[in-house]
């Protein structure tokens, strides 16, 4: 029983460490990053796996993610009508994008 709740811990330790963690890479190449429209509120950061041992990062598929999540957990949050908000690929300058939630 003591090895499974320890067990358990460390793995919601190592959860709730990871959501931190990313958070401190917003902005930083190998991420894609959503922001309130003020710019320093971050919604979300996701990680991009290595393409190439040069360097090279897939970031359609992260971004893919990335806008995929956001239009779940957004129009939960904000409910229907167009919202706005600010996504950046990597170390790159944000761009404001929009996702739309229909009423159901």
């Amino acid at each position: 029983m003591l090895r499974f709740l320890t067990a358990a811990l460390i793995v919601i330790a190592a959860a709730t460490g990871t959501a931190v963690a990313d958070r401190d890479h917003a902005g930083a190449p190998g991420y894609v990053t959503a922001y309130e429209l003020d710019g320093r509120t971050v919604i979300d950061v996701k990680v991009c796996f290595r393409t190439t041992s040069y360097g090279g990062y897939d970031y359609a598929r992260c971004g893919e993610r990335l806008r995929d999540w956001l239009k779940i957990e957004v129009c939960r949050a904000k409910g229907p009508g167009t919202h706005y908000y600010l996504y950046q690929v990597g170390d790159a300058r944000p761009m404001r994008l929009s996702l739309y939630c229909r009423r159901y």
